[in-house]
């Protein structure tokens, strides 16, 4: 029986603008200690190698330091084989990555396979590659597993780096399509693919591992987690033994909540809170929508924007379809003697229910600070 692990799209240096200074660091920290725990997974698994399926890196313009920041956690595991194949992100071109790295040189156990052919891996299994040259191209890059030679018996395991099919991606048009029957054509017992960024089977012999460490968030209500595949290969016949085995530090979740009152806010902090075992290794982007007087809106930001943004490693809300509408006492607690300040409130709520969202928006932010002025002004009546 042949063991091994399937993985993908590591994209070591990977900035993530557009988060925090402080966040986007454990992230990037976070796409480097993954291999650790590969490496743990393979030697818990009983792993002879570890295929790593394109998009080793997130570019070809990194530090050294950044380039061997991987290898460094591979060389820990000396009885794990880990074989690296360029992808789109990080293809083998003359004088580029590849070949800075194999002159900066690499510990024993990591071979990257950088051309078209077979190669035997100890354990007994033809490793069939297909590296990427370029970012783009129109051929499908495993057409060649197709004619590459190997003994009869002999244990085919294909390694490919594009998209079957688009998954809704507008980059992935610009690429090959892999011929989704390509283990058959080529008569691979499997195919272990990268590109596509979740765990999917395609079919009974060919995968995609997603990436270990997630990197961005999916549909309304879905956790994106991260994982690699260990797969056990009796022989050329028999069909692979294929399981997702859960790898990453962090989770990314997107959710909606409906408020109207105190309570839905308490449920919502309660529903997050609940998601993973430690907060801090969680990353939420929040759609609220509903409607919400000025009281219950300064809980929200209590308890949602500053309690909930201090326990989770990111938070990221979007209001534009959660209403503020005050009431009468909302009111009074800004002004209750009738006053201009609370003629310029009340305009402000008439505002804040406009269709027009920004406007509705803009106002609902200059009642709520006119709420909060109004509360911190207040007498205290202890």
């Amino acid at each position: 029986m042949i063991r091994f692990i399937h993985s993908a799209d590591w994209q070591i240096g990977r900035s993530f603008a557009g988060m925090a200074d402080d966040t986007a660091a454990r992230l990037r920290a976070a796409r480097v200690e993954v291999v650790d725990r590969i490496g743990q997974i393979a030697a818990a698994e009983q792993a002879s190698f570890v295929l790593v399926a394109g998009d080793v890196y997130d570019s070809e313009d990194l530090s050294s330091t950044t380039l061997l920041a991987p290898l460094e956690r591979m060389r820990r595991y000396p009885q794990v084989r880990w074989y690296l194949l360029p992808g789109n992100h990080d293809p083998h071109r003359p004088y580029r990555i590849w070949d800075r790295l194999l002159r900066l040189g690499l510990p024993e156990n990591i071979r990257p396979v950088l051309t078209a052919e077979p190669v035997q891996d100890p354990a007994g299994a033809w490793l069939l590659p297909a590296p990427l040259t370029r970012r783009a191209s129109s051929a499908d890059p495993t057409e060649a597993l197709d004619r590459m030679p190997t003994p009869a018996g002999g244990v085919r395991i294909g390694l490919a780096h594009g998209s079957i099919r688009s998954f809704g991606e507008a980059e992935a048009d610009l690429r090959a399509a892999i011929a989704p029957d390509r283990a058959e054509r080529a008569g691979l017992s499997y195919l272990a693919l990268g590109d596509w960024h979740r765990c999917r089977q395609i079919d009974q012999r060919t995968w995609y591992s997603g990436t270990p460490e997630p990197d961005r968030f999916g549909s309304a209500g879905e956790l994106v987690d991260g994982c690699v595949v260990s797969v056990s290969v009796d022989g050329p016949a028999a069909l692979p033994k294929a399981a997702p085995v859960a790898s990453a530090q962090y989770q990314w979740a997107a959710l909606t909540g409906e408020l109207y009152q105190t309570d839905d806010i308490r449920a919502l902090d309660t529903k997050i809170r609940a998601i993973a075992d430690h907060p801090a290794r969680l990353l939420v982007r929040l759609h609220a929508g509903g409607s919400l007087g000025l009281e219950d809106f300064a809980a929200f930001e209590v308890a949602i924007d500053q309690g909930l943004r201090a326990a989770l490693l990111d938070l990221e809300i979007n209001l534009d379809a959660l209403r503020v509408s005050p009431s009468a006492l909302d009111f009074e607690a800004i002004d209750r003697s009738g006053t201009a300040l609370r003629q310029v409130a009340e305009q402000l709520g008439d505002r804040a229910a406009s269709s027009d969202q920004a406007e509705a928006a803009t106002a609902a932010r200059a009642l709520n600070m006119l709420y909060g002025f109004a509360q911190l002004s207040a007498p205290d009546e202890n």
